[in-house]
């Protein structure tokens, strides 16, 4: 009898384990299943130059062979070639006088790693002093130039006094 009693507490034990381990959460080494969201580019680029003040920047559109798809070329060699989901590139026509923005969604993480390439040359480009480059942009792009990566695929170079801020606005676009 005792024997049947003990076993039984043991079997009980066992099955409260059992249910208790079922209700845990997902393990670290378990792929997530919760959905990627997608963000809009075009309005948050909207948003952001609405928000943050950014002074005379033009877009530089790929399809627009006369002045977009040079601007792109000189500024960010290679990134008007890619296949991308999303481009919005925004750049100062005359010389740097209030920021830069690119935002990019691209198709895998590959393709945004190669993007991410592409945005960090800009920075260096600009963060060296040289022809073309002035003390002020210098110091503009050393101090206040962003470069970040959000849900595997979207890539942001934000160039502006307020780009911690612009940081924390585009990672929100994926909470």
């Amino acid at each position: 009898m005792k024997r049947i009693r003990i076993l039984s507490l043991c079997a009980a034990a066992a099955l409260c384990l059992s249910l208790l381990s079922a209700c845990g959460g997902p393990r670290g080494d378990s792929p997530s299943t919760a959905p990627r969201k997608d963000a809009d580019l075009a309005a948050f680029a909207q948003t952001v130059q609405e928000s943050h003040e950014f002074a005379a920047m033009e877009k530089a559109d790929p399809a627009d062979e006369e002045l977009g798809a040079i601007m792109l070329e000189n500024n960010y060699p290679g990134l008007k070639d890619m296949d991308l989901e999303q481009l919005e590139v925004y750049l100062a026509l005359i010389s740097f006088s209030g920021g830069e923005l690119a935002l990019v969604q691209a198709k895998n993480e590959e393709d945004a790693a190669k993007v991410k390439e592409i945005l960090q040359a800009r920075i260096d480009a600009k963060t060296t002093e040289g022809p073309g480059n002035y003390p002020e942009e210098v110091e503009m792009w050393l101090h206040n130039s962003k470069l970040v990566t959000a849900n595997d695929t979207y890539v942001m170079l934000v160039c502006h006094q307020d780009a911690d801020a612009i940081v924390d606005e585009f990672n929100a676009l994926f909470q």
